[in-house]
């Protein structure tokens, strides 16, 4: 009735937004593209610079392959020294600069440490498939996020969620950039993320093994909390402008759609996919023992 009618909300290219807004605006408030959030040479990933004390140092926890680890003259106290440490553990060079070269070089915003690294070593997605079903049975997938700060604002709550993984395309999506790995605050170095080159197919092939995929869409009649999540999920979530895209719309068992009350039209594709993602770890019983 009346209440379903008032929480389909209607796609206008973010995860969740107002029906009506599209009618008024045909998408022209959201039609600005994202800011570039990369300049370095993390872009082509033919390299990565990780910056910030808790990405280096997850990084060195998790046994990444670092180049080289650079910390500022001014970087004092048990946390450089326990870094200091693990490098040396690992054979790893560390490479004390002259706080004003080290803030040319890296950024004001570096904390003080950075790491230089190779390409971000992406999962094999069979192996994500065969580790998510051994164990939470539950994996993000991600059409066409194009800001690499969403992308890592993604990875940081899938991995503090306990779930699997993730899976991107290789095309028109951010990948595994600098500022993606710099959002995630350290879950990047604990988090396998998949490239595909054609999603849909990928997700035909998660249905054959038994996930049940969700879509998040604006669109849709039933909202998330209505829906029972068993077995193997996989949870999609489409991009700041292109959204889910026809063919992995189609391809997904079922849409559900976030209820907005307020004057503001659409949730960013970062706090919509964290919104529905901890409804079905709280539905499998996920935090029971926390």
């Amino acid at each position: 009735m009346n209440s379903k009618k008032k929480f389909s909300e209607k796609h206008s290219g973010q995860p969740f937004a107002k029906k009506d807004q599209r009618k008024t605006s045909s998408n022209r408030h959201f039609s600005r593209r994202p800011e570039p959030v990369v300049t370095s040479r993390s872009e082509t990933e033919e390299s990565l610079i990780i910056k910030g004390r808790h990405e280096v140092l997850n990084a060195l926890e998790a046994g990444q392959n670092l180049e080289a680890v650079f910390i500022s003259s001014g970087f004092k106290g048990g946390l450089a020294a326990k870094v200091r440490e693990l490098a040396s553990a690992a054979k790893i060079p560390v490479k004390e600069v002259p706080s004003e070269v080290f803030e040319k070089k890296f950024g004001d915003k570096s904390q003080g440490i950075a790491a230089t690294a190779g390409a971000f070593a992406y999962a094999d997605f069979e192996e994500l498939v065969d580790k998510a079903l051994a164990g939470s049975q539950v994996l993000v997938a991600l059409n066409q996020v194009e800001d690499a700060r969403n992308l890592g604002a993604i990875v940081r709550t899938v991995e503090a969620s306990g779930c699997s993984g993730i899976v991107i395309p290789k095309h028109r999506s951010a990948g595994m950039t600098e500022w993606a790995i710099r959002t995630a605050q350290g879950a990047a170095a604990h988090l396998p993320v998949a490239r595909v080159t054609n999603l849909a197919d990928s997700i035909e092939k998660l249905k054959e093994k038994g996930f049940w995929v969700i879509g998040l869409d604006g669109a849709a009649d039933k909202i998330f909390t209505e829906v029972v999540y068993s077995g193997p999920v996989l949870l999609v979530a489409g991009g700041e402008d292109a959204g889910l895209g026809e063919r992995v719309k189609k391809s997904c068992d079922e849409l559900v759609a976030i209820p907005l009350k307020g004057r503001t039209t659409s949730l960013n594709v970062s706090v919509s996919t964290a919104v529905v993602l901890y409804e079905i770890c709280r539905q499998k019983d996920f935090f029971q023992n926390n």
